[in-house]
């Protein structure tokens, strides 16, 4: 949390918020399965136990989203202010003030949807181990193949944020110079810089889905046996899916915090020498630079 030393106590107040919440709603599948069971058994207690889970469960979130707000905002206020009346050059500072919104955002969405994921994968884990060691060992298994393609991914994907970022810091420069030739290099550049960023993401949630759809049939079979209740049933798969669904939003985590470290390494205060931070790039540099 480099970038909100000033409000690291609120907002790692705001995460443990968060994890409360996601380890409370991983009791949810197991409620609807106790409820199912035993309304089919002509017993309704089980709706009034459901009914005091979720509206605590909802009542905590709304809270939660209240407090999140107000502190996000006032530390994407603060950055702002320090970048748009830093002494970087006009078009740097412009393009910070836009990279500040952009981080606050994935600190204040993508890191608590990651967390999200991270707490409802290992409880959705432990929880399928604990019913069927069968399907516990397919998930892990599956968990970590996708692991491995994640690192490989985020290589990729950092190095193409980079380079984004290094296009977006000379916009205001090359749109200056009024160059055809220029603007157009650059544009192109940022183009395919673009496309190759989306065919990475497309291509690793393909995979993730294909070995993730295994793990759901595979956990089906294993789960369906003649001796399962219904209510048995759907709260296993519930949790087999809640680990599926962990996982497929793994790939647009990794590729936005990716973005945040980029961003803020540039946003880091210039050194004794006068260099900007180390993620920076100077914008004098020829727009035709290769994109790698």
């Amino acid at each position: 949390m480099m970038p909100f030393r000033p409000e690291r106590g609120r907002v790692t107040l705001a995460y443990v918020l968060l994890i409360v919440e996601e380890v409370a709603l991983l009791t949810l599948p197991a409620l609807i399965g106790v409820t199912v069971d035993r309304l089919l058994n002509g017993d309704r207690s089980g709706l009034f136990l459901l009914a005091g889970g979720v509206s605590v469960i909802l009542i905590s979130g709304a809270l939660r989203r209240l407090y999140d707000t107000r502190v996000f905002a006032a530390a994407e206020r603060r950055l702002a202010e320090e970048n748009a009346l830093g002494p970087a050059p006009a078009g740097i500072r412009v393009a910070r003030v836009r990279q500040v919104h952009e981080l606050v955002q994935t600190y204040e969405r993508s890191v608590p949807e990651g967390l999200s994921a991270v707490v409802a994968g290992l409880g959705s884990l432990g929880i399928s181990i604990w019913y069927d060691w069968r399907v516990g060992a397919a998930a892990l298994a599956v968990a970590l193949v996708l692991l491995g393609l994640d690192r490989l991914y985020a290589r990729q994907v950092e190095r193409l944020n980079r380079l984004l970022n290094d296009r977006t810091e000379q916009d205001l420069d090359i749109l200056r110079s009024k160059d055809v030739t220029v603007v157009r290099t650059h544009l192109d550049a940022w183009r395919r810089l673009r496309i190759a960023r989306s065919d990475a993401e497309i291509g690793i949630y393909a995979i993730n889905w294909l070995l993730l759809l295994g793990l759901i049939l595979g956990a089906l079979l294993l789960i369906a046996h003649p001796d399962a209740t219904p209510g048995a049933v759907f709260a296993q798969m519930s949790y087999v899916l809640a680990f599926a669904e962990s996982w497929n939003r793994l790939p647009i985590l990794t590729e936005r915090l990716a973005q945040a470290r980029d961003v803020t390494r540039r946003l880091q205060p210039p050194d004794v020498t006068g260099n900007e931070g180390a993620g920076s790039r100077k914008t004098g540099r020829s727009s035709t630079t290769s994109t790698g």
